[in-house]
């Protein structure tokens, strides 16, 4: 079975069961879709903010923030390994189209397609029907300020640690609202 695999990683040669991500309960797992969506999803950019139309099993990707598409996607590039894996497991109490492997797997650059702009693939994936797009302007104001005030109380918390541990993140977050910036302790 074909299954993909999302990178930022330029140099990735080998998934490994000994990576740890930070994620809990990631010992030994490594982590493939069936979905090119997906795995563009998980590569295209470090925050995630999608759900799944489960009746029409449709990857919908939901905007958060004003012109965040562009902010999170404009300017970083991936790779989708595609990997034919005959033991991988589907993992159902996850997501859609989550599969887990428990071996190594080598990877083969020429099994791999490089997306040098993730916006410019957003927006070609969309216009193709592979996935769909929720953006800000779509939702009325209401549930704009719903969706701001839902966004910042949940990543207030870890601000701190994402400064630290995880920049780009960090990056990402205070560009679509500056709220999150970490004040300054004096």
């Amino acid at each position: 079975m074909i299954l993909y695999h999302g990178t930022q990683d330029s140099n990735l040669k080998e998934l490994r069961t000994d990576f740890h991500s930070g994620r809990k309960n990631d010992s030994e797992n490594i982590y493939l879709t069936d979905s090119f969506a997906c795995a563009f999803m998980y590569a295209g950019c470090v925050l995630r903010c999608f759900e799944y139309d489960k009746k029409n099993d449709v990857l919908w990707l939901l905007e958060k923030a004003p012109n965040a598409f562009e902010k999170m996607y404009k300017g970083h590039s991936c790779y989708i390994y595609s990997i034919n894996v005959e033991d991988a497991v589907k993992v159902n109490h996850i997501t859609n189209h989550v599969y887990v492997c428990k071996h190594n797997i080598f990877l083969d650059k020429n099994n791999c397609e490089y997306i040098p702009d993730c916006y410019e693939k957003l927006l070609q994936l969309e216009k193709d029907g592979i996935l769909k797009l929720q953006r800000w302007n779509n939702w009325s104001k209401e549930q704009q300020h719903n969706i701001k005030e839902k966004f910042i109380k949940q990543f207030t918390p870890y601000m701190e640690e994402n400064k630290k541990s995880f920049p780009e993140s960090y990056k990402i977050l205070v560009n679509l609202y500056p709220e999150l910036a970490v004040k300054e302790k004096h």
